[in-house]
């Protein structure tokens, strides 16, 4: 089986907000501190020597990116400070903009811009359809905030 290196892979992950995957050594505190490392797949540091390695295939084809809670042990227990759980979602954030056909999410994740815009248009969408519900609903009864809980706890 051979093996096939991509330099470009650490560029293209700084790019979703990686920021210091180099400075992980693999000692290996984030695999003893991970709940869902076993002797048999040293998960979260696996995944700091693809990016370092460059080795996307590898990274595309593996599940256990998705399987990661984030619950911080692996970043709080790094002594080095290379984040490894935010590393895990940065490798999210990649995986997703490339299984997106349509560039969305690839925008989403790289440019603030598009971030706050797309936030705001969903906003404005939201507020939209409940003006449309509302109206084509005009008889509708309406629900007090006292009648759900006692005046004193508002």
């Amino acid at each position: 089986m051979s093996v096939k290196v991509d330099p470009s892979l650490m560029k293209d992950l700084k790019a979703f907000g990686l920021k210091d995957a180099n400075k992980c050594f693999h000692c290996g505190n984030c695999t003893a501190t991970c709940p869902l490392s076993t002797s048999e797949n040293p998960f979260p540091r696996k995944f700091m020597k693809y990016v370092q390695m460059g080795l996307k295939d590898r990274l595309l084809r593996s599940p256990e990116p998705w399987l990661c809670y984030y619950c911080g042990d692996c970043s709080d227990t790094c002594p080095r400070g290379a984040d490894p759980g935010e590393a895990m979602m940065v490798m999210r954030r990649y995986l997703t903009s490339l299984y997106d056909w349509t560039g969305f999410a690839r925008r989403f994740y790289t440019s603030e811009k598009f971030e706050i815009l797309a936030v705001t248009l969903v906003g404005i969408l939201v507020g939209l359809a409940l003006v449309i519900f509302r109206a084509s609903n005009p008889n509708m009864e309406h629900a007090h905030l006292n009648s759900v809980w006692p005046a004193p706890a508002i």
